[in-house]
């Protein structure tokens, strides 16, 4: 599967980013119907595959899935989103090391749900990419943290002296949902793209103790935080 991104998505995310930058306070209402496109799909499945990662709280693993036949898989997906069926499986949640010591949670979505996140993100990441700030690097496409130290370092050597570095404490942990939809909803009204992240934002998540036992938190009631899941895509060539 090549990663290279086909000329008719490339030329739709061409198209949303164009009218994005060209009209600031422009909102879309007709998106869904693209996620839904069958060669965005699969283009969803060639990234999220590449990425490989470990299976969701299904234990279904891309092997089973092309064994199976990822046409008549990717089918079903569609049909699911076409009839406005599909619901998110909770996510499984591990605790990973951090470099400094102690864990981190992350959360693991199920295969099908990473393709349909990455749908979402080819046809929104154009959209809300016009917009950013030219200094930003954090999760955009063609740019790293080692950008950042680059013109950082371009920075210096031109005369600047001061370096401030801040963070949110707990960020993801505490992000309310109704601002974020607010903030999504500033550019994008289409209600059922909004109803897609907000599920996402709501799902239950898994955890297993020591001895396997199973453990449910979040959920509809919760009103705050996010899964903390890794992206759905790591290779994700820029519209721009």
């Amino acid at each position: 599967m090549s990663l290279e991104t086909p000329d008719k998505i490339r030329s739709l995310q061409r198209k949303l980013y164009c009218k994005a930058k060209a009209e600031p306070a422009s909102r879309f209402y007709i998106l869904y119907d693209k996620i839904c496109r069958a060669d965005i799909l699969l283009r969803a499945y060639t990234l999220a595959r590449a990425n490989a990662g470990a299976p969701g709280v299904d234990g279904m693993t891309f092997e089973q899935i092309e064994a199976a036949g990822v046409d008549a898989w990717l089918a079903g997906l569609r049909e699911d989103l076409v009839s406005k069926t599909y619901q998110p499986d909770p996510v499984r949640r591990v605790m990973i090391p951090k470099p400094g010591g102690g864990e981190r949670p992350l959360g693991i979505p199920t295969i099908r749900d990473r393709v349909v996140q990455a749908a979402a993100k080819i046809v929104l990441e154009p959209i809300f990419e016009a917009d950013f700030e030219d200094g930003a690097y954090g999760y955009r496409p063609r740019r790293s943290a080692i950008d950042a130290v680059k013109e950082t370092h371009r920075l210096l050597c031109r005369g600047y002296t001061d370096v401030v570095d801040a963070d949110l404490s707990k960020y993801f942990d505490t992000i309310p949902h109704a601002d974020l939809l607010r903030s999504v909803a500033r550019r994008v009204l289409d209600r059922n793209v909004l109803r897609l992240i907000k599920l996402w934002l709501q799902v239950p998540i898994e955890e297993r103790d020591g001895d396997g036992k199973r453990h449910m938190s979040g959920g509809k009631s919760n009103t705050r935080g996010t899964p903390r899941v890794g992206s759905p895509v790591r290779c994700s060539p820029s519209s721009t």
